[in-house]
């Protein structure tokens, strides 16, 4: 099953998360452009503490979004460490 499968399986709710996914992103963007444009050492701290709060939540939903994906589908299984150890050499 795609990501997109499982998206479009999702409860009704979807369109609004996605919504508030983007809305998230876009923040993250725009708090992004702010710290680049920032002078005052005080104000691109207080946007960089802004900036982590809001990579935290992104990282969170995630997670859980993974999480759930994991959950739907065992069948998927995490790459065995062993082998993706022996591609590194």
């Amino acid at each position: 099953m795609s990501v997109k499968n499982y998206q479009a399986q999702q409860e009704p709710d979807n369109d609004l998360k996605q919504l508030l996914a983007k809305a998230l992103n876009q923040s993250y963007q725009d708090l992004q452009q702010q710290v680049q444009q920032a002078t005052n050492p005080q104000q691109k701290l207080g946007l960089k503490n802004k900036l982590n709060d809001v990579h935290h939540e992104i990282s969170k939903r995630t997670q859980k979004q993974l999480q759930a994906f994991a959950k739907q589908n065992p069948e998927i299984k995490s790459p065995d460490i062993e082998s993706d150890q022996s591609l590194k050499c």
